[in-house]
């Protein structure tokens, strides 16, 4: 089977996904077409798992010729989009291939935008419904979300870690709270400083903050007016590296997919401290809270070794329901379809 991966970047959480799939099914020939959108910074991945890259054109006509042009010369059984720019790029361009699509979130999802737009993205989301012939959730709730816009089969697979972490994290002292990610209105770093003055309310000694990546001009300073270091892009050997010299994780997106941070985080042994997201409570990640004062409050029990041992328990569970095993049979399960069979009337969830 020979399968065409279209990304926007050759960065972030989407490669990351991407690169667990392609190394979970080496029986299956990868290809990756990249329609660079936006830049982002290198996280050091090696790409050597694809058969060929494709750098498709980045004005939207020509990126659309050029990628029926790509699958005309390879012929794949499947095209597989990943995130909602590429999704509508490939399920519109007519390509005549079967197309799987994960979104890695709905953008109607963004809470950074009004109603309309949200609704306007909504419909686009259903308009494609009837060009895809499998949807590839990254957590129930985005598959639940798949079923209401109509999708007639959704297979949830699930992200983990690209490769197990040979570190485990100890209860050390200065204790030091990280996130990863983006700066930006979708990571909210504004909620994470929320987070942090509730806690230093209580006047509590010798924390360190830490946010592992790079983003909007204004949220970096503002981060760092406040005492949170913010490392810039790094490799993701060294993000695993402070993930496990660090004793706590604080994840407080206002939206999300199923951030593969997270799951890295959790293998390392990192109690977790997550916002009560919609797809995070779906995924049953441990430590939700609902609040900024809620957040802060695990936090502070943390400092407790026996509290702290508890969260790393319920983390290296969690982690291990991630496994590589269960992602292959997942994907194997998307990418068995016969497109020239009429969808059943009924949606299957696997």
């Amino acid at each position: 089977m020979r399968v065409l991966h279209v990304i926007e970047s050759l960065g972030g959480g989407v490669l990351s996904s991407v690169l667990s799939m392609v190394d979970a099914t080496p029986d299956i020939e990868h290809h990756l077409a990249v329609w660079q959108r936006r830049k982002h910074a290198g996280t050091g991945d090696q790409l050597g798992a694809f058969t060929a890259i494709h750098l498709l054109p980045g004005q939207v006509r020509r990126a659309t010729r050029s990628l029926r042009a790509l699958v005309g010369e390879q012929a794949p059984d499947v095209v597989h989009a990943h995130s909602s720019y590429a999704g509508v790029l490939a399920r519109a361009a007519d390509l005549g291939a079967a197309v799987a699509y994960s979104p890695h979130c709905f953008a109607f999802e963004r809470r950074d935008l009004g109603t309309v737009a949200r609704s306007t993205f909504r419909e686009v989301e259903r308009s494609l419904v009837r060009r895809t012939e499998v949807l590839v959730a990254c957590s129930p709730h985005e598959a639940s979300l798949a079923v209401d816009l109509g999708h007639r089969r959704v297979v949830m697979v699930p992200n983990r870690p690209l490769q197990p972490p040979d570190l485990r994290v100890r209860r050390d002292e200065p204790f030091r709270i990280v996130t990863v990610g983006r700066v930006t209105a979708q990571k909210d770093w504004r909620h994470f400083l929320d987070v942090k003055r509730e806690v230093d309310r209580h006047d509590v000694r010798g924390l360190r903050w830490e946010w592992l990546g790079s983003g909007d001009d204004d949220g970096e300073l503002a981060l760092r007016a406040e005492g949170v270091a913010v490392s810039g892009w790094l490799p993701r050997t060294e993000v695993i590296d402070r993930l496990g010299a660090a004793q706590a994780y604080l994840h407080t997106a206002a939206w999300e997919g199923a951030p593969v941070s997270i799951v890295e985080a959790a293998a390392v042994g990192l109690p977790i401290v997550a916002r009560a997201i919609p797809s995070l409570a779906s995924y049953d990640v441990p430590g939700l809270a609902p609040a900024a004062t809620a957040l802060a409050d695990q936090l502070l029990d943390l400092r407790d070794p026996l509290a702290w041992a508890r969260a790393q328990r319920r983390s290296l569970r969690f982690a291990a329901e991630h496994s590589v095993s269960v992602q292959r049979y997942r994907l194997n399960a998307a990418y068995q379809h016969t497109p020239a069979v009429t969808t059943p009337r009924h949606a299957s969830l696997a």
